[in-house]
């Protein structure tokens, strides 16, 4: 039976050539889109699971309430991680991490660096305590977990870093490196790579003995609970997942003393609390080292949008199977008198839809595959991540076919098989008055809700591109272009050579100007302090962001004062820039007010202000400006900023690494240009927009591959009306606006349902940027024009084809 069944289900494929190639064709970009999306939220789903104590595994985050507002860090200060050692009786195990970023260096018999490795941009560093490895059960190929990190001066290695040093992991034990150039150490072990989907990508181990030992020199690392860095994390093992609760209300115990007497504002509160693993790779509000973030409410997104574009590909067959409903009845009239059930003729029905569905699905894995490559525009799925070898992938392949089958099948099915077979076979006039109005209903409402997802994604496409374009054209206070950044160690020997460095990069034709600092204007680093101003009064109630630069930082970075003068060159903090911002939270009006006046830092001493400096973005557009003081702090100083001319860019950029590999040959060159960083902090809103622009192409393309199939239908059943019509004179333009305006018309409806809700739903987007373009309605215009336009064109060409018919055909006798 299921043989005969499918033979019929061929047949009638080959005989309604272009129904079946618009369905398959339609249903297999539905299906591509959905496979591709389901490729990145299955990838973006799977991080840290790999993990065994995934479920138990937690980071510990403090939560920061002040007059401002509420913030969350992952700074725990020395003393409350040994307090929390010691307090917590949930948790198995428990260590204290200080991120680092180091370059590991090998050298020669005579001391010269013969290999160098850069700790590469998204890996991670830790100094760490001997039980961080029992918290994380890492792959060793080499060495004992128990005592690798216990002893000062030992190193752990990632199986490709070992190999990078020694040619083959194998050989790294027991070798003897160097960490940026000052910290002797020896390879205790070696651990397989992680897995892509980690948020703990290990570059480095070292233990935390060589941290206590160097950080005088080195590593500041501040033993006090009012001092702390977001570098500085705990991460500690719970004994069963059930007591992440218990052990929260514990940890929220810890250091409300001690954080009472650090700060200068009695309702401001500091408390602890856990972060479970399995949040670490979706809370953007929380620092994440690998900076890998994507947030459950995009995933969700992301899937919604898939959903809708499978779905409109299942709209597309309905509309089509059941427009062809009265071409049918016949067939079903026919069958009903031999003998056939309902439900045979039901399930004759679904196997067609299951064979179009079937070669759907090959074609749609197919095209999927090609767009692999594309997928880089919207993910960080990395290209050799396992699709086609991948269970889950055809397993939901298997889940699309059956879900596919029965939305898009189930429906005309019934309307088939329901047809009356007297009626079918004595006149298809009957048939239309009792069925087609209800159908024709149907599919006008199917037509309307794919034109109106479509809509808003062309909307959500064109509001994301203003947005972006929005960003990078805005005055950001100071001058990003053309300024080539470099990192420097922060160690003795290389603060000594920095006057050298900028000395020679000086005389660089196309260098203008060479800055050395902490921080670079925009960065999503943040330095704050508490402060008083004037410097003899109490503390503000509010914080003050720090950045530390020598005395070419305003020159380099095209910075604009508003009174005084910017400081004189120092190595230490004497004098400081305040901006704008800080001016306008203190009350005062006019700059010069404060030129010359005193400011006190925390509890240390006073500081005069040479001049006020404009408000410039310290961060992204995302974030309100905020209080700021720049001062010159070469202690502090890993950075310069290096101001080119744009002529003989390749030429200026290899001399700036020959000076540099001459000055600091134990440390890497990593150039960047200023621009290429601040473009980071809108990665996720550039891959937003690309995700609107691709699905919403995909979207007006599979509507209006529906809308050409019913444009089919409707000029084949108005043929001999089209032809009365033109024996009576009707031009072609004429015939064409009948056929047309009533396609139209859905489309406008679509547009005035799609529209509002892409504005509720790109205003909620747009609320997360404190700089934002306004919603307008030119940008609703424009997307209703094309969508109309788009429609039009699909439409009118069939529609031209028909009004072009001989009359004669038209009326001839079927």
């Amino acid at each position: 039976m299921i043989v005969n069944d499918i033979k019929l289900a061929i047949r009638h494929l080959l005989k309604h050539r272009t129904y079946s190639f618009i369905n398959i064709f339609g249903l297999a970009i539905g299906i591509a889109a959905a496979l591709l999306i389901y490729r990145i939220v299955a990838y973006e789903t799977s991080f840290n699971k790999h993990f065994k104590n995934y479920d138990r595994i937690v980071r510990i985050i403090r939560h920061n309430h002040t007059s401002e507002g509420a913030s969350w860090t992952t700074c725990v200060p020395i003393p409350a991680g040994e307090a929390m050692r010691q307090l917590v009786p949930q948790f198995e195990a428990f260590s204290l991490a200080r991120e680092a970023w180091p370059t590991i260096l090998v050298k020669d018999e005579n001391g010269i660096p013969k290999q160098k490795v850069p700790q590469p941009e998204g890996q991670i560093s830790f100094f760490a305590e001997s039980s961080f490895v029992q918290i994380f059960d890492f792959d060793w190929l080499a060495g004992d977990p128990s005592t690798a990190l216990k002893d000062l001066g030992g190193i752990v290695l990632s199986q490709h870093l070992a190999q990078q040093l020694f040619g083959s992991w194998e050989a790294a034990m027991g070798q003897q490196v160097v960490m940026d150039n000052i910290v002797d150490l020896t390879v205790k072990g070696v651990i397989a790579d992680l897995p892509a989907n980690t948020d703990l990508p290990i570059f480095s181990l070292i233990s935390y003995p060589t941290l206590v030992a160097n950080q005088a020199h080195y590593f500041y690392t501040p033993d006090s609970w009012g001092e702390c860095s977001s570098n500085s994390q705990a991460f500690a093992l719970l004994e069963d997942p059930s007591q992440r609760d218990a052990a929260s209300a514990v940890l929220a115990e810890v250091g409300k003393l001690e954080y009472a007497k650090e700060s200068s504002q009695p309702k401001d509160t500091r408390v602890h609390k856990l972060q479970a693993l399995s949040d670490m790779h979706y809370n953007e509000e929380i620092y994440n080292s690998a900076g890998r973030i994507i947030t459950k409410s995009r995933l969700k997104v992301l899937g919604f949008i898939g959903f809708l574009v499978l779905a409109m590909a299942c709209f597309n067959f309905i509309n089509l199977s059941t427009a062809q409903a009265t071409q049918r009845a016949k067939e079903v009239g026919v069958r009903k008198t031999l003998g056939m059930s309902r439900g045979q003729l039901v399930r004759q029905f679904m196997t067609e839809t299951a064979l179009v569905t079937l070669i759907s699905v090959a074609l749609g894995l197919l095209v999927a595959t090609l767009c692999l490559p594309w997928l880089q525009l919207i993910s960080d799925v990395p290209p050799d991540s396992p699709f086609l070898s991948s269970p889950q992938t055809w397993a939901f392949l298997a889940v699309t076919l059956v879900a596919v089958t029965l939305l898009a099948g189930f429906y005309p099915s019934l309307v088939l098989a329901g047809f009356d077979p007297a009626g079918a076979l004595k006149s298809q006039l009957q048939l239309r008055s009792k069925g087609s109005v209800r159908q024709g209903l149907v599919r006008q409402g199917l037509v309307v809700l794919q034109f109106s997802i479509a809509a808003a994604l062309i909307v959500g496409a064109l509001v994301t591109l203003g947005q972006l374009d929005y960003i990078r054209q805005k005055d950001l206070g100071f001058d990003k272009n053309l300024v080539y950044t470099l990192e420097v160690n922060g160690d003795s020997l290389s603060l000594a050579r920095l006057e050298t460095f900028k000395q020679r990069l000086l005389q660089i034709p196309e260098v203008q100007s060479v800055s050395f600092c902490a921080d670079h204007p925009a960065s999503q680093n943040t330095w704050s302090t508490n402060f008083a101003y004037p410097a003899n009064g109490e503390d503000a109630n509010f914080g003050l962001s720090l950045k530390f630069g020598d005395a070419d930082y305003i020159k380099t970075y095209g910075l604009r004062m508003k009174a005084g003068k910017w400081y004189e060159p120092s190595d230490t903090i004497g004098q400081a820039v305040v901006n704008e911002t800080l001016l306008k939270r203190l009350g005062i009006s006019n700059p010069e007010e404060v030129v010359g006046t005193y400011i006190r830092l925390g509890g240390g001493r006073k500081i005069l202000i040479s001049g006020v400096v404009a408000d410039f973005h310290s961060h992204s557009v995302h974030q309100p400006l905020e209080p700021l003081l720049i001062a010159s702090r070469k202690e502090f100083y890993g950075r310069a900023g290096i101001k080119i001319q744009p002529n003989r860019l390749a030429a200026t950029q290899a001399s700036i690494q020959q000076i540099f590999n001459d000055l600091f040959p134990a440390q890497a060159f990593l150039g960047e240009y200023f621009d290429d960083q601040i473009a980071q902090f809108y990665l996720d809103e550039d891959r937003f927009s690309n995700t609107c622009k691709g699905f919403g192409l995909l979207a007006i393309f599979i509507a209006c591959l529906g809308l050409f199939g019913l444009s089919i239908h409707a000029a084949h059943r108005r043929t001999k009306e089209i032809g009365v019509r033109k024996v009576l004179g009707a031009t072609t333009t004429e015939l064409t606006a009948l056929l047309v305006k009533d396609f139209l018309k859905l489309v406008l409806i679509a547009l005035f349902i799609g529209f509002p809700a892409a504005w509720w739903l790109m205003n909620g987007w747009l609320s997360d940027f404190v700089y934002r373009i306004n919603i307008t309605w030119q940008i609703f215009a424009l997307a209703g024009l094309l969508a109309l336009l788009v429609a039009l064109v699909t439409v009118s060409f069939q529609s031209i084809k028909a009004a072009w018919v001989n009359p004669v055909k038209s009326l001839r006798s079927e």
